[in-house]
């Protein structure tokens, strides 16, 4: 049974960034730095495609400089890219994942119910 929790840790710990990294990211992006999601979408308008944002955004973590920022000079100014922590490799792109997971606009649409080809106006008025 152990092990049988130990290997469903490990592997649902593979897609994820660990708690301990977005904790980090958290703390500053909700008080100091902009929202993640405003650091997602100014990525996701740069390169258009989840694969490149992720890439980019890896970059950024792993070394973190105003050349690899993705934001706007006055951001970059008033929020200095360079005290940015940097994360191993790995950390770093799992973080990306989670964003771009979390971020995804794809996920944010919502689907208004589309009326049944059977339905007359007088059973949307019974269920009413």
């Amino acid at each position: 049974m152990v092990k049988i929790i130990l290997i469903l840790g490990l592997l649902g710990g593979l897609g994820m960034a660990s708690d301990a990294t977005i904790r980090q990211c958290t703390a500053c992006h909700n008080d100091k730095a902009p929202p993640l999601s405003l650091v997602y979408r100014r990525y996701l308008l740069l390169y258009s495609a989840k694969k490149r944002v992720v890439e980019r955004m890896r970059a950024f973590l792993i070394h973190p400089s105003k050349k690899r920022s993705a934001m706007p000079e006055g951001m970059k100014n008033r929020f200095n890219p360079q005290k940015h922590p940097a994360f191993p490799s790995e950390e770093a792109k799992k973080a990306a994942l989670w964003l771009a997971e979390k971020e995804d606009p794809i996920r944010r649409i919502v689907m208004p119910e589309s009326p049944k080809a059977s339905e007359t106006p007088a059973d949307k008025e019974s269920r009413r």
